[in-house]
């Protein structure tokens, strides 16, 4: 009986340590990778006001690569409308290079800017409202389940079944310098209409390089030196003489 007893204690103590380890590992995501628990599972939430220098919110099984979500002002002079500019960014940790970005994502200085792991895959919200996705679709309908970032740089999101639905390096895209002068979104240091008409420095307006302008005049209506203008006038009187005396002759 004691035996039997013993048996029956030490089968039930097996039994539950293995339940207990078999929901463990279903529960621990792999290295690299973010399982979606829920519909909007915020990944990283930043505020308003100073950017902050955020760890990353995903790094690949080896640290070879690392995932962040930033956001940086409009810099001094670069235009625009003064909006905060937020996006993610896939770096190389051993050379700090960025291999990879969103699009840079303009949202208001006055809200704060999270990434959302959503039904769209990747979801930046402009406080409550959305600014950008990826668009990860399942060819099968199936929900999307995990975040992953592999060793050669590339994130990737699958299905619930394990489909591939998106990966980053499909729409490649890097270097953009979010928020300075030239960036997406933002005008270039020095505007068209502050260069020289045609990209010639000196030159009238008007005036076309090689010393004339179109049809042999410069600004104002005035002949151009090197057009010929002066030739041509010539030619043009003397044809009309000729015309005038051939006619009062028949």
């Amino acid at each position: 009986m004691e035996l039997s007893l013993s048996s029956f204690l030490l089968y039930f103590s097996l039994s539950s340590l293995l339940l207990k380890l078999s929901a463990q590992t279903e529960n621990t995501a792999l290295p690299g990778t973010i399982e979606r628990a829920v519909k909007q599972q915020v990944l990283v939430a930043i505020p308003p006001g100073e950017p902050a220098t955020l760890p990353p919110f995903l790094t690949s099984p080896t640290g070879k690569y690392a995932a962040s979500f930033l956001r940086t002002p409009t810099a001094p002079g670069a235009g625009g409308f003064g909006n905060d500019f937020c996006y993610i960014q896939v770096t190389d940790t051993a050379t700090g290079e960025s291999v990879w970005e969103s699009e840079c994502t303009p949202v208001s200085t006055s809200n704060t800017c999270s990434l959302v792991f959503s039904d769209d895959g990747l979801e930046i919200f402009d406080g409550s409202n959305s600014a950008w996705n990826s668009d990860a679709q399942s060819n099968g309908g199936n929900p999307l389940q995990s975040l992953e970032l592999v060793d050669e740089g590339d994130m990737r999101i699958r299905d619930k079944e394990g489909e591939l639905a998106w990966k980053a390096s499909e729409d490649p895209r890097s270097n953009q310098r979010c928020g300075e002068a030239g960036s997406p979104g933002l005008a270039a240091s020095v505007p068209p209409f502050a260069q020289p008409a045609g990209g010639n420095n000196g030159m009238v307006f008007g005036q076309q390089a090689g010393g004339g302008a179109s049809g042999g005049y410069g600004f104002g209506g005035q002949m151009g030196a090197g057009s010929g203008g002066g030739r041509n006038v010539r030619v043009g009187v003397e044809v009309g003489w000729v015309v005038l005396f051939c006619f009062m002759t028949f």
